[in-house]
Parts: structure tokens; sequence; C-alpha cells
């Protein structure tokens, strides 16, 4: 017979982990949290962000996966991730510059996991608002005339 399996989570339990996002782990010995921008602080990174925000619009409307995508845009975009990486972590960037391949990338996943929302909206934001500027455009105005209208003869 089977039993029934009791919930370990109550509702609410994540709430914490939905409102901020952290991800710890000991990378390359050192014990590293990686946490979600806040709203001023993600502001002041929209600079930095808006080629890897473009990239991931681009990337969006050739399907694959995000994990693709993330990796994709990492590479091309290497410098600026590194110092959004930084930030979020709050670690140097010559200890990111230093990291071997699977502690770079741990990183880069957790860096990720936090911050990743705040990408992917901001690059489904600029799609909307593109498309409404699209749709509000005013339409093209018809053709001139090129003869003058007939006369009634009198």
């Amino acid at each position: 017979m089977a039993k029934k399996r009791e919930q370990t989570q109550k509702p609410g339990d994540n709430d914490l982990e939905v409102l901020h996002p952290e991800r710890t782990a000991v990378i390359a010995g050192r014990q590293v949290t990686v946490r979600e921008y806040g709203f001023v602080e993600g502001l002041r990174l929209l600079p930095l962000a808006e080629p890897i925000i473009a990239a991931l619009q681009d990337l969006a409307s050739t399907g694959g996966t995000v994990f693709d995508a993330v990796l994709a845009v990492a590479a091309e975009h290497a410098d600026a991730v590194v110092n959004l990486m930084a930030v979020a972590a709050d670690v140097e960037v010559e200890w990111i510059e230093s990291l071997g391949q699977s502690d770079g990338h741990l990183l880069l996943m957790m860096w990720w996991g936090a911050n990743g929302p705040f990408y992917l909206r901001r690059a489904a934001l600029q799609l909307v608002a593109r498309g409404r500027a699209g749709a509000m455009s005013t339409p093209p105005s018809s053709a001139p005339a090129t003869e003058a209208p007939p006369t009634s003869a009198g």
C-alpha cells in the first residue's frame, strides 16, 4: 500500500528566496554569496547590462535553451559579465579572472540564478515597448492625387 508523503516545506517557506534570491557556495576555497541586485543598484548597472539584455533579446528569437543563451551572451560580453558578477558577489574582478573552468562556471551559474530574472525582465519589457511603439505608429497617408477632380460642366 502506498503511503502519503508528507510535505516537508510549508507554504511561505521560500518567500525570502523569492524576494531576495541568494546563492552561496565555496569557490576556490572562498565562501561566496551571490545576491540579487537591489533596485537602485540595478538601475545604476543598466548601462553596463544593456548589451547583455540586447543579446538576450536576439537569442530569444532564435530559440535554444536559456542555458545556451546565457553561455553565449557571457562569452560575447565577458568583460561586462565579469564586472556584473563581481558586484553581485562582492568580490574582486581579479579574483574572478583567476578562477579555473569549473569554479568560474559555478560562479556564472550562481550569478545567473540570482540575477537572471533581472535581465530577462528588462529584455521582455524592451520587446514589449518596441511592439507597442510599432503598433502605435501612424499609418501611412494615402498617396497624393495626381489629377484634378472632374468639374461639373454647366
